[in-house]
């Protein structure tokens, strides 16, 4: 069965997340909602990262968790991108992208050479992190996130550190990446312009429920008409 399947319950004081999700095995999809909504707790349900007993996961066919078995997150196949490009500062841009390589064997290779291009930073290859802008700082840290070849790939606001200047710079290659790459892609964001430019599916989260999901013009249209 193709598509993520993600059953999560998780109690905290003052705030409880509470879904059941049946998602797309392709393109982007979006988790929208406002600071506080769930967005970022279920996108570390989904990597391993939060923890909790009351959970199930399937990922095309291939059970990572439920109540008796718990798939620890660096065997989960997910590519995961935060907010800030959290890169090795001693190490320069290949050498970022090549210790993200590490960790999948030889069959499962991605070709770097089109990760380098897609994101546009074969010239940044030589250079340093210290030496990087926001924007470029964050391509390179796409790239690394796709150098394990993930079967999913996470990304958590990773716009939201950049001033719009460099948001604008890198949206195009977000594009890119939804076009010319075969990874399902869940993409955390409270923009509704990221979100419209980029989404295939539409999950809205408010107060850990799922308040609306379907696809992206149908649930814009079910947000202006709310508004």
């Amino acid at each position: 069965m193709q598509g993520l399947e993600a059953r999560f319950h998780v109690d905290w004081p003052g705030f409880t997340l509470n879904v059941d999700l049946h998602l797309p095995a392709g393109g982007v999809t979006a988790l929208f909602g406002h600071s506080g909504s769930g967005k970022t707790t279920l996108l570390r349900c989904i990597a391993g990262l939060q923890r909790t007993s009351k959970g199930r996961l399937v990922v095309n066919g291939e059970l990572w968790q439920n109540e008796g078995h718990w798939l620890p997150p660096h065997k989960r196949s997910i590519g995961y991108v935060f907010q800030e490009a959290s890169l090795f500062p001693h190490l320069t841009v290949l050498g970022n992208l090549q210790y993200g390589m590490k960790r999948i064997s030889d069959p499962q290779r991605v070709n770097l050479p089109q990760v380098i291009e897609l994101l546009g930073i074969g010239h940044l290859l030589t250079r340093k992190p210290e030496s990087l802008s926001g924007g470029e700082r964050q391509r390179v840290g796409i790239a690394r996130a796709l150098t394990v070849s993930p079967r999913l790939l996470l990304m958590d606001e990773p716009l939201a550190a950049l001033d719009l200047k460099r948001k604008r710079e890198i949206l195009p290659y977000l594009e890119r990446l939804h076009d010319e790459l075969n990874i399902p892609v869940l993409y955390v964001s409270h923009s509704p312009d990221e979100v419209m430019r980029l989404a295939d599916y539409i999950v809205v989260l408010d107060d850990g429920q799922v308040l609306a999901e379907g696809q992206a013009a149908d649930i814009f249209k079910y947000l202006d008409l709310k508004n």
